[in-house]
């Protein structure tokens, strides 16, 4: 887990960097889902939200934060990561998402990438080859709303979610966004 939450983290911090002008955002990631949602999907209890919200540069003299939230699932041994930041202008949250650091990393490691384009949002599976012992089992789904680009992903090295189940959890903590 320790490779891939620095490039979970890193990619969107790369999206908040490229210059983006800030959405108002009321609250935190973690008022976009709830423990009862993350146990529907994943089949085990949920553990208490942790935020995780960063002041990133987006220029010499401006900052903007990317709000973000952790929620343990112990009987996976994974966790749900909820991430939202400005989307920057002229960029599409499936593009971003689609062409980033942590995506590339993946991709040079040799993961099995499943992917599905829904509008504006790009959702995807990864997963680390059999060589790879201490590989994690990556499943993400990025869309925009209201100027902001938000993202939900499972980290688990036994369990992945479907991108359909990945892009539920998507679709409900976009309706929360204010």
């Amino acid at each position: 887990m320790k490779m891939c939450i620095p490039a979970v983290l890193g990619s969107l911090a790369a999206f908040v960097a490229v210059g983006a002008v800030a959405a108002e955002t009321k609250g935190s990631a973690c008022s976009l889902l709830t423990s009862s949602e993350i146990e529907a999907v994943t089949g085990a209890k949920a553990g208490p939200p942790t935020p995780m919200d960063m002041d990133m540069p987006a220029g010499p003299t401006k900052h903007e934060t990317m709000y973000g939230c952790l929620y343990p699932v112990a009987a996976n041994k994974g966790q749900v990561a909820i991430s939202m930041g400005p989307l920057p202008p002229g960029l599409s949250a499936k593009t971003l998402a689609k062409q980033n650091a942590g995506m590339d990393a993946l991709r040079a490691k040799h993961y099995k990438e499943e992917a599905k384009d829904f509008g504006d949002a790009f959702c995807s599976v990864m997963t680390p080859p059999a060589s790879d012992k201490d590989g994690i089992i990556m499943s993400a789904c990025s869309a925009g709303a209201k100027g902001m680009i938000v993202s939900v992903t499972f980290m688990s090295p036994t369990k992945g979610f479907s991108i359909d189940q990945t892009k539920a959890l998507l679709d409900r903590a976009i309706r929360r966004v204010r």
